[in-house]
C-alpha cells in the first residue's frame, strides 16, 4: 500500500472530518466516487438492458442477484480509479411518498438499503480493506422520480411530511453502521430546516449511541452560483443547517454536489466563508455533476451540453479547492488551519475523471507536505 492507503486505512471518517490535525499523518483531502448511477447505467447500455423502476433508477439493480453483481462491478472500478469512499446505491431508496404507489413493499426496502451497504463493504473487503463506505440518500424530490430535485418544487408537502421521509431512511441506514451518510442534492430551503430537525429526532438517539463513530454530510443542490434549486439562498441554507448544529454534532460535513462544475468557485466561496465566519467548523463536500442537462420530459441527457472531459473536470475540482483554501485563509487569517475536504464527481463523471483526480490530489497533498 501507498502511504496515503496506509493512513486512510488508519482513519474514522467522522474524527478526520472533524480532526484539528494538519500534519503528514492527516491527508487533507479524500476523494469520493463519481457518477456511480450513470455509470451503472452504461454498463447495463452495453448489453442492451435499463434499470427496472423508473423511480428507483439504479437502486432497481439491488433487487435481483445479476443486479447485485453488477452493483459489486461499480464499486470495484471506482476503488480501481483511487477512490477512498464509496457511495451505496440507495440515492432513490424510501418508504414511500404521498400519492405514489411504491414498487416495492417495505420489507423489502429494508432490505434494499441493507444489501445496498453490504454489498459496498463486500468490495472494500476484498480490495482495499480500510476504505470507507457511505450510505447515499436523496432528496425529496428525488423520490418524486419527476426531476423535481432540480426544481426544488415540493408542492404541499411541509417541513414535518419531509422529516419523516428522511428519518424513515437514515434510521434503516444507521442501523448497518456504515462509515458516513450522505444526505445528498437537496434543492429545498425547507428540507434543509427538515434534516437539521430530523437528525435531532428522539427516534435517532439511540442510535446515535449505539453508532457514535458514523459520519454525515448534507449536500446542496444549486442552480447557479448563489441559489439553490428552488431559487433560495446558498447562505439561507447555510443558516438553516447551522441553526439546527451549532456545534456540528450532527452535520460533520457540508456541501455542494449534481450542479455544474463552472459555479463550484462561487459556491464554494460562500460555503467557506460561512463556515469561517459563523461556524461551526466542519468538511467541505463537493462532488459536481458534468454540467450536462437532464431532459426529464424524455428521460435522457441533452447532447452537446455540459463538460465532457475528464481533465477538464479535474481541474475545476483542484481550482475548487485552492477557492476553499484562500477564502479561508482570508478570513482567519490561517489562525485555524482549513476544512478538510471531500472531492469527486456526480452524475456522468467518469471512472477515468476520478483517475486523474487521484493524481491531481496526490500532487496538492505532496506539495502541502513540502510546504
Amino acid at each position: 500500500p501507498t502511504q496515503h492507503e496506509t493512513l486512510v486505512n488508519m482513519m474514522n471518517l467522522k474524527a478526520w472530518l472533524l480532526s484539528e490535525e494538519d500534519t503528514d499523518n492527516s491527508p487533507s483531502i479524500l476523494i469520493t466516487d463519481g457518477g456511480v448511477s450513470t455509470h451503472l447505467e452504461q454498463k447495463l447500455q452495453r448489453k442492451n438492458q435499463e434499470f427496472e423502476h423508473r423511480s428507483l433508477w439504479s437502486s432497481s439493480l439491488l433487487l435481483t442477484e445479476e443486479g447485485r453483481k453488477t452493483i459489486q462491478e461499480g464499486h470495484d472500478d471506482w476503488l480501481k480509479g483511487g477512490s477512498d469512499i464509496l457511495t451505496i446505491v440507495t440515492y432513490q431508496c424510501h418508504y414511500g411518498v404521498p400519492g405514489l404507489e411504491m414498487v416495492v413493499t417495505r420489507t423489502q426496502m429494508d432490505q434494499m438499503i441493507q444489501d445496498g451497504i453490504s454489498l459496498a463493504k463486500e468490495s472494500v473487503a476484498k480490495t482495499n480493506p480500510g476504505r470507507m463506505v457511505v450510505a447515499s440518500t436523496g432528496c425529496y424530490g428525488a423520490a418524486l422520480a419527476d426531476g423535481s430535485e432540480y426544481t426544488g418544487n415540493y408542492g404541499d408537502m411541509d417541513r414535518p411530511g419531509l422529516v419523516d421521509f428522511h428519518l424513515q431512511k437514515v434510521q434503516r441506514m444507521m442501523a448497518q453502521k456504515p462509515d458516513g451518510i450522505a444526505i445528498e442534492t437537496v434543492p429545498n430551503l425547507e428540507e434543509c430546516h427538515a434534516i437539521g430537525e430530523m437528525l435531532q429526532s428522539s427516534k435517532l438517539t439511540a442510535l446515535h449511541e449505539k453508532a457514535s463513530q458514523i459520519a454525515c454530510w448534507v449536500s446542496l443542490a444549486c442552480q447557479n452560483g448563489t441559489q439553490l434549486n428552488d431559487g433560495s439562498k446558498v447562505w439561507d441554507a447555510l443558516e438553516a443547517l447551522r441553526s439546527t448544529d451549532t456545534e456540528a454534532k450532527y452535520i460533520h460535513a457540508i456541501g455542494i454536489n449534481c450542479c455544474d462544475s463552472l459555479h463550484m468557485p462561487a459556491l464554494l466561496e460562500i460555503v467557506t466563508r460561512h463556515m469561517a465566519t459563523c461556524g461551526p467548523k466542519r468538511g467541505i463536500v463537493c462532488y459536481p455533476n458534468s454540467g450536462e442537462e437532464w431532459d426529464a420530459a424524455n428521460d435522457c441527457w441533452k447532447e452537446g451540453t455540459g463538460c465532457s472531459s475528464a481533465q477538464e473536470l479535474v481541474k475545476r475540482l483542484m481550482n475548487a479547492a485552492h477557492v476553499i483554501e484562500s477564502t479561508w485563509e482570508k478570513h482567519t487569517s490561517g489562525a485555524v488551519i482549513m476544512p478538510k475536504l471531500i472531492l469527486g464527481g456526480c452524475c456522468r463523471t467518469s471512472t477515468q475523471a476520478i483517475q486523474e483526480l487521484r493524481v491531481a490530489v496526490d500532487n496538492w497533498e505532496q506539495n502541502k507536505r513540502k510546504t
